[in-house]
């Protein structure tokens, strides 16, 4: 007992008939498919948005214009302006990069040619307790000396050779003042 045997032809009619969806007389049409919405996603872990979400303050949307008609309402939210630069600070951190920049490496100078170990060892170790005063004497000394040789002598050379005159002029001051940090007592670093 079993279904009767289906012939081609048949097969080929349902075939035909389920391509039209038509339907015999009398029959029911078949339920559709069911329309409902699929579940909600879960909500996102705590880890994945950044942070436990505060439910007592619910998004408030921004007041709707009575008047304005129905749709969609975009509201626009200009960025906020740079902050105003400040050319001065920025000028005052740029020459002081300088100025740390080249009198560092004037004093790296004196160290390499030997001047540091003959202002530490002829100056600063036999003045004793009095070696900071000394050292800073020397150091302004240097500086005097290069100021005036500069400006006195500075003009007869070409002006692109003048930054680097006051550079080898100030290698004396430079390492003055790092001998006096690095080796004088009472000196604070």
């Amino acid at each position: 007992m079993g279904a009767p045997p289906v012939d081609g032809q048949e097969l080929r009619a349902r075939a035909y008939l389920r391509a039209h969806q038509a339907r015999p007389f009398g029959h029911d049409t078949p339920e559709e498919a069911d329309m409902t919405a699929p579940p909600p996603p879960e909500e996102p872990r705590w880890w994945e948005t950044g942070g436990p979400v505060d439910e007592q303050q619910p998004a408030v949307p921004p007041p709707v214009d009575q008047g304005s008609a129905p749709g969609v309402h975009v509201h626009i939210v200009p960025p906020t302006p740079p902050a105003p630069v400040d050319h001065a600070a920025t000028d005052r951190r740029r020459r002081a990069r300088r100025w740390v920049a080249a009198h560092g490496a004037a004093a790296f100078t004196g160290w390499t040619f030997g001047l540091y170990d003959a202002i530490t060892h002829g100056l600063l170790e036999p003045a004793g307790r009095g070696a900071t005063p000394a050292g800073l004497a020397l150091a302004a000394f240097a500086y005097a000396g290069a100021e005036f040789v500069g400006e006195r002598y500075g003009r007869i050379l070409p002006r692109r050779w003048r930054p680097a005159l006051l550079w080898v002029l100030r290698i004396p001051m430079a390492t003055a003042l790092l001998a006096t940090a690095l080796h004088a007592p009472n000196a604070h670093i």
